[in-house]
């Protein structure tokens, strides 16, 4: 089977709460890195390695757009299909709807839409395959995992109250694929201020959405202790970033003080 001409759009506008926890500075995990790379950065180079590729749209938080491009690292580079960097917004779904909204303006021949988080670095191009290629069957395909946990419900006093059926219960993943104009239609539609990923959009618009085993691996960067000397790389970020601000403010200044004397 050929692989269809696929956009994506990887998500990274978060504002990485859970991650910095108590830490004074805060530095969103995706510009962390992971064995020599960022954590964003591997979370969208497999896409790249996935033939059919036809756009890619990151979603930041607003002005963060040239930490978010250097923490892409070289891809930045690579021409061969249309990259753009979106202010996201501080829900997933709203994000996500912006994102298409600027992927709407891209004339790329495009048939269906992957949606990834950026804090997933550990994805690779064989899970991304098999996504599009149920997608292609179904419409609209994520990766999952069997839930195997004891799931239990429990009241306001954090007491147990009931024993969940685990039976049929899984854990969603990304990347989730869609057909293009279907999950277009499906946000344009969807009347809820949030929802919990792209696939519950796409379900509750009515279009059909199927399930390929997930990995293990593909697994979410969440907390500080999921990235090797995290306290140590955000101290570090930190100290550089507070040194490129300081350097582009007195760049400004510099800039005024001349603009004023010419104007004398």
């Amino acid at each position: 089977m050929s692989i269809p001409p696929f956009a994506a759009i990887i998500t990274a506008a978060g504002s990485s709460v859970r991650f910095s926890g108590k830490q004074q500075e805060k530095v969103k995990k995706e510009y962390l890195s992971i064995d020599g790379h960022t954590v964003l950065y591997r979370s969208v180079k497999p896409f790249y390695e996935t033939p059919g590729l036809s756009a890619v749209i990151i979603t930041c938080p607003e002005g963060s757009e040239d930490e978010t491009a250097v923490a892409l690292e070289d891809l930045m580079d690579i021409a061969t299909v249309p990259l753009m960097i979106v202010p996201g917004s501080v829900t997933r779904k709203e994000s996500v709807r912006l994102a298409l909204e600027k992927l709407r303006e891209i004339p790329a021949g495009y048939e269906y839409i992957a949606v990834h988080d950026g804090a997933r670095p550990y994805i690779d191009r064989s899970l991304v395959i098999r996504v599009l290629a149920a997608a292609t069957v179904a419409g609209g395909a994520v990766p999952a995992l069997p839930m195997t946990d004891a799931v239990r419900r429990i009241g306001k006093d954090g007491l147990i109250t009931e024993t969940v059926d685990r039976t049929g219960l899984i854990t969603v993943q990304t990347p989730q694929i869609f057909r293009a104009e279907e999950l277009f239609d499906a946000y344009d539609s969807f009347p809820l201020p949030e929802a919990d990923d792209d696939a519950e959009v796409f379900i509750k618009e009515g279009y059909s959405c199927t399930v390929v085993p997930g990995s293990k691996e593909n697994r979410k960067i969440t907390y500080l202790e999921d990235i090797p000397d995290a306290e140590k790389q955000i101290a570090e970020y930190a100290e550089a970033r507070e040194k490129g601000r300081k350097s582009a403010a007195a760049s400004r200044r510099m800039r005024e003080l001349i603009a004023e004397g010419s104007a004398e």
